[in-house]
């Protein structure tokens, strides 16, 4: 029993956080944070922490029974997720303001709601996320059938895998001030370009599953 918990727990963890890809984000949660106080961007990074957890655990719970009852598909999930990755990291290829002025002051203000979205979702737990998550339980069940063992193992490695969100994220600040202002700028943008291509890579698998929907 201990040992399928073990096994589940790392299945899900291996399979989410490179997705998730913490240390190549916490160069852009630091960039668009950059007007929030330390403090408050720590505990932003908590926050988006909690709600990384929350959002993919009620993704496992409820994610497949919601879609079937909107008639939502998974690959419609990722057009759109892959849409909204790909506007945010455009924005930020080209020094746009991630958020103008008065945004920064909601943000301090209603720091709350403005943890889950956009900084929890999409751009930490974007579409490719929540349709691993999709996945886990029916993937996992190819190795033996669903029981509650199983599925507390992959909500643990769902906790892990949000656990390193917040690691990452509450000492983003820490790992680049090592690379100098520079070399920290350098690396956001390559972040940046590299979330753009993650964006266009999720479109395209939506549409691919979208097109093979039709075929079939």
């Amino acid at each position: 029993m201990i040992h399928d918990f073990i096994n589940y727990s790392a299945f899900a963890f291996l399979a989410l956080f490179p997705i998730l890809n913490p240390p190549a984000m916490s160069p852009i949660f630091l960039d668009m944070t950059s007007a929030l106080p330390d403090a408050d961007r720590h505990r932003l990074a908590g926050l988006i922490g909690k709600n990384t957890f929350i959002l993919l655990f009620a993704v496992l719970v409820a994610g497949g029974w919601l879609l079937k009852i909107f008639g939502i598909s998974v690959p419609v999930i990722r057009v759109a997720g892959g849409l909204l990755l790909f506007n945010t990291a455009w924005k930020m290829l080209n020094n746009e303001p991630k958020f103008s002025q008065a945004e920064q002051d909601e943000l301090k203000g209603r720091m709350t709601a403005k943890a889950f979205f956009p900084m929890t979702m999409p751009v930490t737990a974007g579409p490719g996320s929540i349709a691993v998550t999709l996945t886990l339980v029916p993937a996992g069940s190819l190795l033996m059938p669903p029981t509650w063992v199983n599925f507390a193992g992959i909500s643990c490695g769902i906790a892990l895998a949000a656990l390193s969100v917040f690691l990452f994220y509450r000492y983003s600040e820490y790992l680049l001030r090592r690379l100098g202002r520079t070399g920290a700028q350098t690396i956001s943008k390559i972040s940046a370009f590299i979330l753009l291509a993650i964006g266009v890579q999720i479109v395209w698998e939506g549409i691919r599953g979208l097109l093979a929907a039709g075929i079939n």
